[in-house]
């Protein structure tokens, strides 16, 4: 995937994307070479999800709280596909879901995105 495609995609769910040239001060850093090695492994509507679960990380935290509803704002799917994208963002060692349903947060791989730090 080329780089202003990604950018694109990202923007298209609603986050910020870190520019050198745009002074930001909340982003979400994409490694775009491992994503796209998972990218022909997970559907894009997954991808989707991965990128509303980012928004809810901080600096230095893996662990975002963020409801079913709030990625079903954030993406516009329905609760169905987003079950089925976080199973299988799980598979693929994306993500872990950590408790249960109703208090459930997730730990968001960095190896694949990041928040970025405000300096």
């Amino acid at each position: 995937m080329e780089l202003n495609k990604a950018i694109e995609a990202v923007q298209s769910a609603g986050l910020k994307v870190y520019c050198p040239k745009i002074k930001d001060s909340g982003f979400v850093k994409i490694y775009l070479k491992p994503l796209s090695k998972i990218m022909p492994k997970v559907s894009g509507n997954s991808i989707k999800v991965l990128l509303a679960l980012s928004a809810g990380l901080e600096w230095d935290d893996p662990e975002t709280f963020i409801s079913v509803e709030a990625i079903k704002n954030l993406t516009g799917l329905n609760r169905d596909t987003i079950r089925t994208c976080l199973d299988e963002l799980e598979r693929n060692l994306i993500i872990k879901r950590i408790g249960p349903n109703i208090r459930r947060s997730y730990v968001v791989s960095n190896h694949y995105v990041k928040f970025g730090k405000v300096e």
